[in-house]
């Protein structure tokens, strides 16, 4: 009796427990609804993670019903119908969110769609510095690649900011720097574009992997300026436009729109604001 129930309690520990994720290439996509995670592919088994509609993961398929997705090294197990392949695209209205000093994020906004850079960060990964949205990741990634091609080398300075970073950082710089020089570089937390997930600042080793004015001098600047449109990226604090945009030039900032948005801004040499305005 004593053996059936301690077989009984091992049987049980093993439906709960998560898998370790075996060695696979678990290939990117999404979730098309909200999708229950489980430790076994039985919906009798207990649940253990949920993920809503629209979340990237990384899944490989484990039967005709289910699927494998992997959250860090574990595995998981939900029905192969809540999942699709690919990247997930944002609504254009988060995608073309105007987030600036007169608009702000709820101190508590975090996309669900946030995802790990592949291109070099200064930033260990790991770090929420690192992260964009997928959408915006996969362009990004794009840019690189291309940059690369033509002997440009970008680096990923700081992309995702949470209002509690963007706060602290605000903080330091006033008590630094002062309030107006604050006002005119960093935002006020919650009017972060950073806190979208959709904006990036980007570098290079010649800027020694930090944010100078000169950038748009340098081959790697002049190359992302002169084609960031092409993969759906504005500078969102471009010169000229300081009065609109409330921010001095800042030509390593990237905002994310899409490459119809970014194409007319480019063209009409518009600030993000003034496009938004036009809409």
């Amino acid at each position: 009796m004593k053996s059936l129930r301690i077989l009984i309690i091992c049987l049980l520990l093993f439906q709960v427990s998560p898998v370790t994720a075996a060695s696979s290439s678990p290939q990117p996509g999404y979730t098309i609804k909200t999708t229950y995670l489980y430790g076994r592919a039985m919906q009798s088994s207990p649940i253990l993670k949920t993920l809503r509609t629209n979340v990237p993961v990384r899944y490989t398929t484990y039967n005709r019903s289910w699927s494998n997705v992997y959250i860090g090294n574990t595995k998981y197990f939900t029905p192969s119908a809540n999942l699709k392949a690919g990247i997930p695209k944002m609504p254009s209205a988060d995608r073309l969110r105007l987030v600036n000093k007169a608009n702000a994020l709820p101190s508590t906004y975090r996309s669900p769609q946030l995802v790990t850079l592949t291109i070099p960060t200064v930033y260990q990964k790991g770090s929420e510095r690192t992260l964009m949205t997928a959408e915006a990741a996969y362009a990004l990634a794009k840019l690189y690649y291309a940059g690369r091609k033509q002997g440009h080398t970008l680096y990923a300075l700081s992309a995702y900011r949470s209002y509690s970073t963007q706060k602290s950082l605000y903080a330091y710089y006033v008590n630094t720097r002062g309030v107006a020089y604050a006002s005119k570089y960093v935002a006020r937390p919650g009017h972060s574009e950073h806190q979208t997930g959709l904006a990036v600042d980007m570098t290079s080793q010649r800027m020694r992997l930090g944010l100078y004015e000169s950038f748009d001098r340098s081959p790697e600047g002049k190359w992302m300026l002169q084609n960031a449109h092409l993969y759906g990226f504005v500078v969102r604090y471009p010169k000229g436009k300081e009065k609109i945009t409330g921010y001095n030039y800042e030509p390593w900032h990237l905002r994310y729109v899409g490459v119809t948005e970014a194409t007319m801004m480019k063209q009409k040499n518009w600030a993000f604001e003034e496009w938004w305005s036009k809409r």
